[in-house]
């Protein structure tokens, strides 16, 4: 019992450390480059909402830690048809997660009303970034032909976002995809990506790569889907954080005072993932 308790308390001072570290990068990112770090209409950071966003933070990498084994499960559940026909919502991980991330949102999503939501996992993260967006592909597919669904809705986290995008742009994706809605995707990459090893996803994903410039070219919206972004002043994953407001997008919503991983457990941003599927079209 020591050692788990042990092991326990180990795992969640190394989750606060990530935290604080990231943050530490965070703070130099914009006291160093604060044109970058401009967002649309953002007001003043105050102390005391980002002293608590930072502690949500902390806790919400704790759960999406201790949470990771549920992939086990999750993964081996049979993907079918809840109720045919419906425009089914895929739910897309960040790099070195998987579909375990998404449990609380599907989990609150179903209670709302949504019938046909499903969490997909790809791997492993350190691969190419165009191998792992045919993976994302492949799982649309799947399920677009066990719902009988013309199109989806994809919710993506991080890196799922870029992701999704490449797969609509070049592997087959246009025309399947009703709307897109990204939370905290570094868009146009991330500097954070620079502490990660440099090789596969990792280095595509650092700030203006080659690979997000590509992706870029044309267009940032590809595939005649909609697409919405939802981001954080507070996120300590993208930076800068202007990174993740995306050129053609239909909305770019900034839910303040929250953390990277605090996006995918607030029921602020759940409730505006809701609207944004239930957005009509705008009229022409």
């Amino acid at each position: 019992m020591g050692l788990i308790i042990f092991l326990l308390a180990l795992a969640v001072l190394t989750t606060v450390s990530i935290t604080l570290l990231f943050y530490v990068c965070w703070f130099y990112d914009r006291r160093s480059f604060p044109e970058q770090a401009q967002l649309p209409d953002e007001q003043p950071l105050r102390l005391l909402p980002t002293a608590v966003g930072i502690i949500k933070e902390a806790a919400s990498l704790t759960v999406l830690v201790f949470s990771y084994p549920l992939r086990l499960i999750h993964d081996a559940s049979p993907v079918r048809s809840r109720h045919h026909g419906e425009t089914p919502v895929i739910l897309v991980h960040g790099y070195g997660g998987n579909s375990a991330n998404f449990l609380f949102m599907q989990w609150r999503l179903k209670w709302r009303g949504w019938g046909n939501v499903y969490s997909v996992s790809y791997t492993p993260p350190h691969i190419n970034a165009r191998k792992l967006a045919q993976q994302v592909n492949d799982h649309v597919e799947r399920i677009l032909a066990s719902t009988g669904a013309q199109k989806a809705h994809i919710v993506c986290h991080s890196m799922g976002g870029p992701l999704t995008r490449y797969a609509l742009k070049n592997l087959g994706l246009a025309g399947k995809i009703d709307r897109v809605i990204t939370l905290g995707s570094p868009h146009y990459g991330s500097r954070i990506a620079g502490l990660f090893p440099a090789q596969g996803s990792a280095a595509q994903m650092r700030y203006q790569s080659p690979f997000v410039q590509e992706l870029a070219e044309g267009g940032s919206c590809p595939g005649g889907a909609r697409f919405f972004s939802i981001y954080s002043n507070l996120d300590n994953f993208v930076l800068p954080v202007s990174t993740a407001v995306l050129d053609g997008a239909e909305a770019n919503i900034n839910v303040p005072y929250l953390g990277h991983c605090a996006l995918l457990y607030s029921n602020r941003v759940l409730d505006q993932v809701e609207r944004c599927l239930l957005s009509p079209k705008p009229e022409i």
